[in-house]
């Protein structure tokens, strides 16, 4: 009996309606900048949009800001969002809450780059007002399911640090519909944020090392307080009241 199943599997893999796992590059518009999402055969993942790198290697995740308040800062994912919370916080900005599941609405199909895809109007928990909503296209194919997870995975907690500038709660509702609706072709509209390209060709493994210099969790908590301690002097120097 084993013998026929390990004769009929590489049959069965070749019927299947997914591909083989590969490596995967999906090139996004994100305003105005890009946002491109690479993932390995192995899980491996990068995530970057302008000077923030997010990286999946071996299990372990890793955050970098290439240019945090003029320098750059890599660390363990956990610690990084950890420090990014208390800069937050000392900015005055208390982070908001995740947001509660959204409610969506079926508009149209659509298709890019050859990938079908469903139209959605996202109501953020408990909006009603029409200018509240967004439009998010999303795609189930299976070719972007290693981008989904990338995507969610690097967004996942930073979304709700940054919701200050997310007021509507719109890209976090999008997030959060992600999760069951697939990756994203479209959130917005065309100047927002939208799939350029997805190439399946081979990655470097260079790609998804991890970083060098990672700061510890200390490191992180002295760096945080003296960038405090410059703003407070730079407020002191024009004369407002810290």
């Amino acid at each position: 009996m084993r013998k026929r199943l390990a004769r009929a599997l590489p049959i069965l893999l070749a019927l299947a309606p997914w591909p083989a796992l590969a490596d995967v590059k999906a090139t996004y518009k994100a305003g105005i900048d890009q946002l491109t999402v690479e993932v390995a055969d192995n899980g491996d993942a990068r995530v970057q949009i302008d000077d923030l790198v997010y990286v999946r290697h071996g299990g372990e995740e890793y955050v970098t800001f290439g240019k945090f308040d003029g320098m750059a800062i890599s660390g363990h994912r956990d610690d990084m969002l950890e420090f990014v919370r208390v800069m937050f916080r000392a900015a005055g900005k208390t982070p908001a809450p995740p947001a509660a599941a959204p409610r969506l609405e079926p508009l149209r199909e659509t298709e890019v780059l050859g990938l079908k895809g469903q139209v959605w109007r996202i109501w953020p928990e408990g909006k009603d007002d029409p200018a509240a909503s967004i439009e998010a296209a999303f795609s189930d194919s299976p070719r972007l399911a290693p981008v989904n997870r990338a995507l969610r995975s690097a967004a996942t907690g930073f979304f709700d640090t940054f919701a200050p500038l997310d007021k509507r709660g719109q890209f976090r509702a999008a997030l959060a519909a992600m999760a069951e609706k697939g990756a994203p072709l479209m959130i917005g509209d065309a100047k927002t944020v939208q799939l350029l390209a997805v190439d399946f060709g081979p990655i470097a493994p260079a790609r998804f090392a991890v970083p060098k210099n990672l700061a510890s969790p200390e490191a992180l908590r002295s760096i945080a307080k003296e960038m405090e301690e410059k703003r407070l002097e730079e407020k002191r120097m024009r004369g407002e009241t810290p």
